[in-house]
């Protein structure tokens, strides 16, 4: 009898060691990145993903730059991370320097990795190219990027649809192109039920619901946005700037924006934000004068 026992708990045991080799291995295939970027270093990639998450989820300009500059310190030759440093820094020079590197180092990239580098290179190009060129030169390569991005983040985005930052950057392109209501039907559509979960996606919404003129739809989402992210994050102070001072509340729209900015300097968007905001008080205190 006790022969027999021990051999059923020996095969229970067995179950349960089965069972969670495979709950295991069910994990980590669910963990399994699907496209690298262009770089075999863990350490590069994770520093590239925190870069990411801070700058599209939390807004947090400063911290997103020292994650991209931690990731390419990792490895030197992850030429898409070494492109995000050149996005994100505020340094000219270094960005033209990172600009001439790139270009003559892009040939050793992957078709896949091209996608995403051609139109970093070319928002590197723009980027320099601000309050120098002439408008009509502004215009045309911004119509280039818009072109290029459209068409490559739609590639890269069916190819690879669980990389939710680039399918971020996509729904912004399809808003400059085609306006709030289109982008946001491609939102709906394209995220996925585990990516609503992302921040960005739930900022960029309310933000779609602002300038189609669903304010209240707005501020619920803003409010959750809060609640999901942490207190050391501009991005719901940006959003309610957003949505106030298309309101016409230019008072509580500047409120937000300073605090935002008081969070992370470096913001650039809440940055802008806060130029438009202050420029409408002025021009508005100037008419009633």
């Amino acid at each position: 009898m006790r022969s027999v026992q021990k051999k059923i708990k020996a095969h229970v045991i067995l179950m349960l060691l089965l069972v969670i080799i495979s709950v295991i291995s069910c994990q980590q295939s669910h963990t399994t990145r699907a496209f690298d970027y262009g770089t075999k270093s863990d350490s590069a990639l994770y520093y590239f993903d925190l870069g990411w998450e801070q700058i599209m989820d939390k807004g947090e300009w400063t911290n997103a730059e020292t994650s991209f500059r931690k990731s390419v310190a990792f490895d030197p030759d992850f030429l898409i991370g070494k492109s995000l440093v050149g996005r994100i820094t505020q340094n000219l020079d270094e960005r033209i320097q990172l600009k001439q590197e790139l270009e003559s180092q892009k040939n050793t990239a992957t078709s896949e990795e091209r996608l995403l580098l051609d139109v970093y290179l070319l928002n590197i190009d723009i980027m320099n190219m601000r309050n120098q060129a002439t408008p009509e030169e502004a215009q045309a390569i911004t119509q280039k990027f818009q072109s290029l991005s459209e068409v490559n983040f739609r590639k890269f985005v069916h190819m690879f649809p669980e990389e939710s930052y680039v399918k971020a950057e996509y729904i912004e392109v399809l808003r400059s192109v085609y306006g709030a209501k289109p982008a946001l039907d491609s939102l709906k559509s394209l995220v996925s039920e585990t990516q609503k979960n992302i921040p960005f996606f739930a900022s960029y919404s309310a933000s779609l619901e602002t300038e189609l003129g669903n304010f209240e739809q707005a501020l619920v989402q803003a409010k959750q946005l809060k609640k999901i992210t942490p207190q050391t994050s501009p991005s719901p102070e940006v959003l309610f700037a957003e949505i106030y001072f298309k309101m016409d509340s230019l008072m509580l729209a500047k409120r937000h924006i300073e605090r935002a900015l008081q969070i992370d300097p470096n913001h650039i968007i809440a940055q802008r934000w806060k130029q438009g905001i202050d420029q409408t008080i002025l021009a508005r205190n100037t008419t009633e004068e």
